[in-house]
């Protein structure tokens, strides 16, 4: 399942360089609102899409895959809510958004201990995580 970790690292830390370039434009002033805009909306769709990795490493497993899968559609239903959330609250809607981003790791983790994962999958997941937060506590400091 895992036959390109190269590519895999390539663009997983690519995929974190548009929420550092929206948070650096926010506190640059370029735009700030719809940067803040973009954001939160890329957000929403990287925590979707993490979501779905998950579901697609539950479906893998041998144990019963039944709480990853609703673990995975709640992270994504709150990722959505927290999006339409952002206009009226966004404090409270970036820090759902990190916790979403939290709750996947600690699930990759799960899924790691299983044996579903390679060692550098999850090194990979906690740098990039932890890349993310960053992005979003500093974003989250600016609005």
């Amino acid at each position: 399942m895992y036959r390109a970790p190269s590519l895999s690292k390539l663009l997983t830390y690519a995929g974190a360089l548009p929420f550092w370039l929206l948070a650096l434009a926010i506190l640059a002033g370029h735009l700030p609102a719809l940067a803040a805009q973009a954001f939160i909306a890329y957000g929403t769709g990287i925590a979707c899409f993490m979501a779905g990795t998950v579901w697609s490493q539950a479906q893998a497993r041998t144990q019963d895959p039944r709480p990853m899968l609703v673990l995975s559609n709640v992270a994504a239903l709150v990722s959505i809510g927290a999006l339409l959330l952002y206009p009226h609250a966004p404090g409270i809607a970036l820090a759902l958004h990190i916790a979403v981003y939290l709750i996947l790791l600690a699930a990759d983790l799960r899924l790691h201990s299983s044996g579903s994962q390679p060692a550098w999958y999850m090194t990979l997941r906690r740098n990039v995580t932890l890349l993310v937060i960053t992005a979003y506590a500093l974003v989250l400091i600016l609005t």
